[in-house]
């Protein structure tokens, strides 16, 4: 599976079952109520920080 971050959107690329897989993981990592945006968001915030 190949995933592209753009500064604002992350695409995935892949059988829908490892995109399944990924969105499980981040649920687990980041918590049930976290959404997609805010990742994207905070992970963006994170690596200008470095």
């Amino acid at each position: 599976m190949k995933s592209y971050r753009g500064t604002n959107s992350i695409h995935w690329v892949g059988q829908a079952w490892q995109i399944k897989i990924m969105l499980k993981q981040w649920q687990q990592t980041w918590g049930p109520d976290a959404r997609i945006q805010d990742l994207i968001h905070d992970k963006m915030m994170y690596k200008r920080e470095k």
